[in-house]
This record gives structure tokens, sequence and C-alpha cells, in this order.
């Protein structure tokens, strides 16, 4: 009953598009013509029909339909992403085709623009907001999942953890089930309720309808047993792979890709791995250095130079090398905001250094001393968004005491960066200092999207106007 409610929800959802497809095409006719009149013609009532067809294949293709309780949000927008841009290229494609078919099949480019614009506001607001709707139905307790957990130790407990903290997903949590319950503290042992031959007959006398098995690798005969008695009683039997060896933090977000038919697993999510990302990262990163040269750098540079030339001995820019992508070193410029010293390459500004001439201070309170760090972003060497670069001697030091320290230099270093923003900057005091960064900076590795990007950069020109307590 609950996998057909599913594909109820399913054909809503898609019944809900089609509406959503044929009133954005009447848009279209009153804002292309300003007139609906238009649309009962010939040619566009065969466009008509074929928007709608093509809408099919479109979905089918895109995965739009591929919906399941615990589908994020994120997931669903990119989705339909992919769902307008094959429907884009299959009706220009459409037009392409047929232009010289038919002398009087000339179609307006404009009504077919409108038409998916709106579409794609419409239909993104529909989706969520049902999706939002079954939700909140489930976490009233409707159209929920009656599930069992197999196995009762420290994955187990945090599966079950997830899924009354997530009552949206619709789960209902019946208990843990596990032949050594002793093993386990009080607490835990209170939520098991038999042996894993119980829990079978448990299974198929109440129509359980999924069983999670969070047993250990060691276990491996009887993680086969039950994969073998769900396909015999046509119940659905998950595993839930004890990671916690591998995973060092709760962030990593794992992955599995197939190599022919065997699955590998990687335990690092690196959107910047993928190429396009990257160019999306770079294009951007030029884009935007050549808007901060243009409008600021080109007086801001001559000005604060005259300043410190005059305030104190010594050069404008402060060159020093630094650990970049892949580790490899290069010379990052800054504004030099320090008189002349012997310490300036090994010793952190700390606060209330008398080291920092009084332009200095002010240059760094408000980040301004990083600046010219745009020319390395324009070089290549750095990204406007990532990992601080740190000294030389620091990624040495620290690389061999802090666990995954050294996953920052995947990327390349950024002016600012997610750990900097939340307020991971300045002096490190101690390992607990840079444990943080270090842990802001992977999160930024494996969550990097252009839209992550622009909030830094969002959240740092915030920061800069209002100052910071660690910037000194």
């Amino acid at each position: 009953m609950k996998r057909r409610l599913t594909n109820v929800y399913v054909l809503i959802h898609a019944l809900g598009d089609l509406i959503i497809l044929n009133i954005s095409y009447l848009i279209g006719h009153i804002f292309g013509f300003w007139s609906y009149r238009q649309m009962f013609d010939t040619k566009y009532l065969q466009l008509w029909i074929y928007l709608n067809v093509i809408y099919l294949f479109a979905a089918q293709l895109s995965g739009t339909f591929d919906m399941y309780r615990n589908t994020r949000f994120f997931t669903l927008l990119s989705a339909l992403l992919k769902l307008f841009f094959l429907e884009i290229v299959l009706s220009f494609s459409y037009i392409v085709i047929f232009k010289d078919y038919n002398q009087t099949f000339k179609l307006s480019r404009e009504v077919l623009l409108v038409t998916y614009i709106s579409s794609l506001v419409l239909t993104t607001i529909w989706r969520f907001g049902f999706i939002k709707i079954v939700r909140i139905y489930r976490a009233r307790g409707f159209n929920n999942r009656k599930v069992m957990i197999i196995g009762a130790g420290e994955t187990a407990k945090e599966f079950k953890n997830m899924l009354e903290h997530k009552i949206e997903y619709g789960y209902q949590f019946l208990g843990f089930y596990d032949d050594d319950p002793k093993q386990y503290d009080k607490p835990t042992q209170k939520h098991i309720l038999g042996t894993i031959d119980e829990a079978k007959t448990y299974a198929v006398g109440h129509q359980i309808d999924e069983m999670f098995c969070a047993l250990p690798y060691q276990e491996e005969d009887k993680i086969k047993d039950l994969i073998k008695f769900g396909d015999e009683n046509l119940i659905r039997v998950k595993i839930v792979p004890d990671l916690s060896r591998f995973l060092t933090h709760h962030l990593n977000k794992v992955e599995i890709d197939y190599y022919g038919q065997i699955p590998v697993m990687t335990l690092r999510s690196e959107p910047l791995e993928n190429i396009v990302n990257r160019v999306i990262k770079r294009l951007f990163d030029l884009g935007f250095s050549i808007l901060v040269f243009v409008f600021l750098l080109w007086w801001f540079i001559p000005l604060i130079a005259f300043i410190i030339r005059i305030t104190s001995k010594g050069p404008v820019f402060f060159v020093q090398k630094r650990s970049g992508i892949k580790n490899k070193s290069f010379e990052v410029i800054k504004f030099r905001t320090m008189y002349v010293n012997g310490d300036a390459h090994h010793k952190q500004a700390t606060k209330g250094d008398r080291r920092i001439t009084p332009i200095g201070k002010l240059l760094r309170q408000t980040n301004l001393d990083e600046l010219p760090q745009f020319f390395n972003v324009f070089l290549g060497q750095m990204s406007v968004i990532g990992p601080r670069p740190h000294m030389l001697k620091h990624t040495e030091e620290y690389s061999k005491i802090i666990d995954k320290f050294m996953v920052r230099h995947l990327v390349k270093p950024g002016i600012t960066g997610w750990a900097q923003v939340n307020g991971y900057r300045g002096e490190t005091k101690d390992v607990n200092d840079m444990e943080g960064r270090v842990r802001a900076d992977v999160w930024y590795i494996e969550n990097w999207s252009f839209g992550l990007d622009v909030k830094i950069i969002l959240m740092t020109i915030i920061n800069m106007i209002r100052g910071e307590e660690n910037a000194f």
C-alpha cells in the first residue's frame, strides 16, 4: 500500500509538471503575441503536442522522478535544472529541424523562452512546496514505514538517532535486534527487542517494510543470511555499513562508483575534482579579479603604497613563500603591515604586536592587506575562495600532528575562505585553533558549490565592514 502511495506521489508530480507546462505555454503566447488565439494555429498546436511529449522523455532522462524519502532539496533542484536543459535543447532542435520543412512553419522563439522561464519558476515552487507538504504529513505520523535495525552498535545507534531526528522521512523505528545484547550499555539494551532470528519472525508476522542491517563486517555469514531471508520473504534489506574505521569525522560524504560491475567507495566528495566545476571556478576567479582591478586596485594600490612608504621604511609589498595546491610553494603578495624585522617569515602576528605599523593595523583589521593577492589569483596560483595558504614552516609542523591537514592542499588556496568567515583567522595560539581551521577547510572542499563561494564573499564583505575580533 505504501509503495503504491509513493507511486501516487510521483504521478501527482508528473501531472502537476504537465499542468504548469501548459499554463506556461499559454503565458508564453500572451506575452509573446499579447494574444492567446495564436496558439490554435496549426503549427503551434503541433508545437504544443511536441512540448508535452518531450517533457516525458526529458523527465525520464534527467531522473527528476527518482524521488525517495530522504531526497535532498539540492538533489531535486539539480534534477529540475537537467530537466529544463533537456527540454530547451529538444524544443529548439525541433525548430531547427523543421524550419525548412514548411514555409509557414515559423515559430516564435520568444514564446518558447517565456514558456520555459515561467515553467521553471512555477515548477520549482510547485515541487518544493509539494515535498514540504508531504514531509509535514509524514512528520505527523501518516504514510510511515515500519523499520527495524539489525545490530545495536555505534553505527546502528547513529542511524536510529537520525531516523528519530528526521521524522519528515516517515520511518517508524520499532527497535534493535541483536544476538548479543549484553555487550551494550543499559540504555541500548532497552531498545533491543530480541535476537536476529526473532527479528525474522516478527518481520514476517507484522509486515515490516524495511530491515536495516548495521552488523559489523565480521558478521558476514549473518549478513548474507539476512539478505537471503529478505529476498525469500519480499522484505527489503538495506545495509548500513560501519565506516567508523575509515572516517575520522562525521562530515565525510561517501560516494560509490562502479568500475565495470565492481563497486568502489570514495570516502570524500570533491566537487572540484570535476573539470567543469574547476572551469567555472577559474572563470569566476578571472572575472572577479578583473572587476577588482578595474574598480579598485588601479587607484587603491598607489594610494596605500604612498601611505606605507611615508609612514615606515621598507618595501610596499610583503612577499612570502607559502604552500599552494598539491603542496607546491609559491610567493604570496600582501601589503607590508609590519616594520621590517627578522621574524616576519617565522613568527605570526599576535594581539598588540609592536611590529605592526599604524596603517598596517588598519589594513589587517579590514583584510585590505590581502588585496594584492588578486595578482596571485590572476596568475592562477590562488583562488578568490579557498583555504588560506600557510607558511612553509607551519605546513611542515602541523601536517605531522593534525589529521587531514594536507587535505587542504587538494585545491588552490584562497584570499578568504569558509574558515575565515567562521572566525578561524589570525593567530593560531594552540593546536585546537588550527584543528578548527582545518575542519572548516576540509568541509569547504567536500561541499564546494558556486553558491557557497558567493556566500563566503558576501560574509567576508560584511565582516570587513563590522570588523573582526581575531583580525590583528
